[in-house]
């Protein structure tokens, strides 16, 4: 009898003290305390994690309203004296801290101060938050959407761009702008790349600014490939901090609580980049956190996981948080003003991308390989895939010496054969510095940015072979072998070569000229394959835009061009050579939509190359008259 009382008794004991620990929030959806009834001088309790999965309550008092902090968004001003933030002060990552008064949910913690020597920060009401985030969701689930079934699917994917999303990527239309507006093939262009506008910011304060900012805990980066992080995200309310690992990916909570920490992964598997906040509110499994956004970009799809909290690292700039991704429990589904939401019923897919490095440092060869995945996103993809080979790259082949690279990749599309690409690149400031040169990387961005039909990439695969080498060389200028090329055969012409000892080197590339050309000017260029025009129409579709991509040549070839004087016309996607001047123009297009658009015929003759070439030579050359 007694034992069963003391087991009665413990038992009422270990319930007070959860109750104490997580508060009545757990119990169920809470009441929302109206912003209107906010004074100054109130006190509440808030909820946070500090440690580990398990929220923790904290003291707060309401300092007062700060009205229109943002557009049509006043944000509540509290402190706090509790001993738990003594040290630290709010931190990053508490942001979607719920704040209760009278065991009521009235806001969210969203905004602090730098060098902050008290607990003083702002926090976004729930009521902002819901109507944002709940309200937006569920409009636009209930709202029919051409050739979608009723309901939201189970998996979901990012969306098309806009056309004129695609016009500002590539002006003319044409795939060669696309990859060109992605800046030097042998430089690095992940910010070239089209990216999201920033986050409004807030108004500055008296002492200073009030900012939102949440720990992008990376883990598995090198310390250029971390650098490379921290400018993409510049200006967005995340901070990169290499401060956590890649986490399990199972075990832990499978479920999301308020006042527990939850992490949107843009990265994971051998790299990790998981966005580390709190979770606000819970309601039949949507999930609203942050109180503040992360790009806000409306309408955004991304994985989000549970996280476990290792620690608060006191800062005298700014404290954060050293948290790791867990179990994946639901998917992003918006990203606005006020909040974060989650869907717990959703998933979305990410992109694998398997990395396969070789690098040869003297007489040793060095194997290795990471496989991550990453997110499915038109803006994010491309420099994230970029940045998981450059990380890559630097991990095997560190040294900023003269590299040589082979890059053979390939990118996967759904219901399409796979698009393959071959990449010799040099550069003499280090293996990372050619990942801009790989096409399959580059290709990413326009296929994503279509504004045709979405693109499901199932895989993207690098294979990359890295040398100590500098076997390269930049082209100085053409010799022809007599004054007229000959018509209806095939010539040659000498290609010269400044090389890296300072030695010309001289390379024959064959010319086919066609018959056609006999008694014609024309303008000869030679280029490297990766570096030539390409032969192909403007897409007006997904499929010519996949079509023009298999046109794209090699880096190992040369290409020999002739450019007649004659002028074609590209009508839907399809090219038209030769045109009589009446024909032109009929075909010439009155208005700025691409159905017509003029081009240049060519002829080209592709030839193995014995190095990486550079640049590219031009002259004007006469075909001899038929005889």
């Amino acid at each position: 009898m007694h034992r069963a009382l003391g087991a009665f008794l413990s038992g009422l004991l270990a319930v007070g003290i959860a109750a104490l620990t997580v508060g009545p929030a757990q119990a169920g959806t809470p009441d929302i305390y109206p912003l209107s009834k906010i004074r100054r001088g109130q006190t509440g309790y808030g909820l946070t994690t500090l440690q580990g999965t398990t929220p923790e309550r904290f003291t707060f008092q309401v300092v007062g309203v700060i009205k229109n902090f943002l557009p049509k968004m006043d944000v509540i001003l509290v402190r706090s004296d509790d001993p738990k933030l003594a040290i630290s002060g709010f931190w990053q990552g508490m942001s979607g801290s719920p704040l209760y008064i009278e065991d009521k949910l009235a806001c969210a913690f969203s905004y602090g101060f730098r060098f902050n020597k008290v607990s003083l920060g702002g926090c976004t009401p729930l009521e902002y938050m819901k109507r944002e985030g709940l309200d937006t969701f569920r409009r636009r689930a209930a709202a029919p959407r051409p050739g979608a079934a009723k309901g939201m699917p189970l998996v979901v994917q990012s969306s098309t761009a806009s056309m004129g999303e695609w016009r500002a990527l590539t002006p003319s239309g044409s795939l060669t702008e696309a990859m060109d507006s992605l800046g030097p093939a042998r430089q690095n262009w992940l910010l070239s790349s089209p990216l999201p506008s920033k986050p409004l910011q807030p108004p500055p304060q008296s002492d200073g600014v009030m900012t939102a900012s949440v720990p992008l805990a990376v883990g598995g980066f090198t310390g250029p490939a971390f650098a490379e992080v921290e400018r993409l995200f510049t200006g967005y309310n995340l901070t990169p901090v290499r401060a956590a690992g890649t986490g399990s990916g199972s075990g832990g909570p499978a479920d999301f609580a308020m006042g527990a920490s939850i992490a949107v992964e843009l990265v994971r598997g051998d790299m990790s980049a998981a966005a580390t906040g709190t979770v606000s509110y819970v309601d039949a499994g949507k999930v609203l956190a942050f109180g503040h956004p992360m790009f806000q970009a409306g309408e955004f799809y991304a994985p989000v996981s549970t996280s476990e909290v290792h620690a608060v690292v006191p800062s005298a700039q700014s404290a954060f948080v050293l948290a790791s991704p867990l179990r994946e429990a639901g998917a992003l589904v918006q990203d606005r003003q006020s909040t974060i939401m989650a869907d717990t019923g959703l998933r979305t897919p990410m992109i694998p991308v398997d990395i396969y490095v070789t690098a040869g440092t003297g007489k040793h060869v060095d194997n290795g390989e990471f496989h991550v995945e990453i997110l499915d996103n038109k803006w994010f993809s491309g420099p994230l895939a970029a940045m998981s080979a450059m990380n890559a790259i630097t991990y095997f082949l560190p040294d900023r010496d003269h590299t040589t690279a082979r890059i053979d990749s390939m990118v996967k599309i759904k219901g399409a054969e796979p698009l393959r690409f071959v990449d010799y690149l040099y550069a003499p400031e280090g293996a990372g510095a050619v990942v801009g040169g790989a096409r399959g990387l580059r290709a990413i961005v326009p296929l994503l940015m279509n504004p045709w039909s979405p693109v499901a990439l199932e895989r993207v695969e690098l294979k990359i072979d890295l040398r100590f080498e500098a076997n390269y060389g930049d082209i100085k200028e053409i010799r022809l072998p007599a004054s007229e090329l000959p018509a209806g055969q095939r010539t040659w012409v000498d290609v010269v070569l400044d090389t890296y000892d300072g030695h010309e080197a001289v390379d024959r590339v064959p010319v086919d000229v066609p018959a056609s050309l006999a008694g014609s000017i024309v303008q000869l260029e030679i280029s490297a394959g990766d570096s030539a025009r390409l032969d192909a129409a403007p897409p007006v579709d997904l499929k010519s835009l996949v079509a023009a991509f298999r046109k794209l040549l090699p880096g190992n070839v040369y290409a020999a061009t002739l450019y007649t004087a004659d002028d074609g016309v590209a009508v839907d996607g399809i090219l038209v050579r030769d045109l009589p001047a009446s024909a032109l123009d009929k075909l010439s297009p009155g208005s700025s939509t691409q159905r017509a658009s003029a081009f240049k015929p060519m002829a080209r003759t592709v030839s193995p190359a014995k190095r990486v070439v550079n640049g590219n030579a031009s002259l004007l050359v006469r075909i001899r008259d038929a005889r």
